[in-house]
C-alpha cells in the first residue's frame, strides 16, 4: 500500500494571517499624524476665532467711547477728531477713550463725521488683531446713530527691523 497522502491539507473555515509588524506599525504612526495635525489646526482656528471674537466686542466698546467723548468735545465747542495727530485723536481725547471703555488697545481714528458727531471710519488694534470700523451711512431706526460694518483683521510678525 502506498501513502499517497499530499503535504497541503486544505483547511475548512476562516484562515488568519499575520499582518506584517512593520506594516502596522506604519499605519498606527500615519493615524497618529493625521489626528495630531487635525487637532493642532482646529485648535489654532478655535483660539484665533475667540480672539477675533474679543477683538471686534472691545472695538463695539471702543465705538461707544468715541461717541460719547466726541459728545463731551462738542460742548465745549471742539472736535475730537485732530487729523495732524498720528492717532487721529484730540489732546486728552485717547486717555479719555481709554477711561471710558476700559480697554488696552490702541485706537486710531481716520474719520470723523461733525454732523452726526460720530466716528466714520476708525481701527482698533490689540495684539495680532486689527479692526476696521466703516460706516455704513444707514440708519438704525429706533435707536440713534449709525450703522457700521466692523472687518477683523489677524496678522503675524513675520520681520521686524528697528531702525538705527
Amino acid at each position: 500500500m502506498s501513502d499517497n497522502k499530499s503535504d497541503s491539507m486544505p483547511v475548512e473555515g476562516t484562515q488568519f494571517y499575520k499582518q506584517s509588524s512593520l506594516r502596522e506599525a506604519f499605519r498606527i504612526i500615519v493615524t497618529t499624524v493625521i489626528v495630531f495635525s487635525l487637532l493642532s489646526v482646529f485648535t489654532l482656528w478655535a483660539a484665533i476665532d475667540i480672539g477675533a471674537r474679543q477683538a471686534y466686542k472691545e472695538a463695539r466698546d471702543i465705538r461707544k467711547a468715541l461717541k460719547a467723548v466726541g459728545t463731551e468735545y462738542y460742548g465745549e465747542l471742539t472736535s475730537i477728531y485732530d487729523p495732524n495727530k498720528s492717532d487721529g485723536l484730540a489732546d486728552g481725547a485717547a486717555k479719555k477713550v481709554a477711561d471710558i471703555s476700559t480697554r488696552n488697545g490702541s485706537v486710531v481714528l481716520l474719520e470723523w463725521d461733525d454732523i452726526s458727531n460720530g466716528p466714520v471710519k476708525f481701527e482698533y488694534r490689540k495684539g495680532l488683531y486689527r479692526v476696521v470700523y466703516t460706516d455704513t451711512g444707514k440708519t438704525t431706526g429706533l435707536s440713534t446713530g449709525v450703522e457700521g460694518t466692523f472687518t477683523i483683521y489677524y496678522s503675524l510678525e513675520v520681520l521686524n527691523y528697528d531702525a538705527q
